[in-house]
């Protein structure tokens, strides 16, 4: 995700593409996003070094979202990408991302978790099922010991992936609209 900083207009803009599971009736997306260097501005009459940022992503022209489909495991949820093309967030839309602790690692797992619940359900193959399946819950496990999600999130990666280029081997990848795009950005969001 690119990230301009533009002083003379006093807004951020956003270029890129995020992958995000939201509910169907949402008017707005948050994007979370660690910004390549430092920004020292006003935020709430306050002088801020902002290293990360929360803005609210509404439905217009310059935020594209694609839907791939709707989840049958989550009722009223539907899986896609956000593309952005020069969208402009007022500054005083941002939030710092300084106190949303574990922000980036929960999205990331909350992604991944959706991810392999979709690769179980995909997959036809009994035996690949039950090992994507003992990763799936062994994520769980984790997640429910209150480990840091950070942490979890960098022990469980490697699993992660194994899954996603195993899936990429089988015939139900093509289940999936414009798989090899989506391959790379869930790698991406693992890094």
């Amino acid at each position: 995700m690119k990230t301009t900083y533009e002083s003379k207009k006093n807004t951020f803009s956003f270029s890129g593409q995020k992958s995000w599971l939201v509910s169907t009736n949402v008017d707005m997306i948050l994007l979370f996003v660690k910004l390549d260097k430092p920004i020292n501005l006003s935020l709430n009459n306050r002088k801020t070094i902002l290293t990360s940022i929360l803005a609210p992503i509404y439905k217009e022209p310059s935020a594209t979202r694609t839907s791939f489909e709707k989840r049958k495991f989550l009722k009223q949820l539907n899986q896609g990408n956000l593309t952005l093309n020069g969208t402009h967030i007022l500054v005083k839309d941002i939030i710092s991302g300084k106190n949303i602790r574990g922000f980036g690692a929960s999205e990331q797992l909350f992604v991944m978790l959706s991810l392999g619940i979709f690769f179980v359900t995909k997959v036809k193959n009994a035996k690949l099922k039950k090992i994507f399946f003992e990763v799936v819950k062994a994520f769980i496990i984790d997640f429910n010991t209150k480990k840091n999600l950070k942490l979890l999130m960098k022990y469980h990666n490697k699993a992660l992936i194994k899954l996603i280029d195993k899936f990429d081997k089988l015939p139900e990848k093509r289940s999936v609209v414009n798989w090899n795009v989506d391959k790379i950005i869930f790698k991406n969001l693992l890094k």
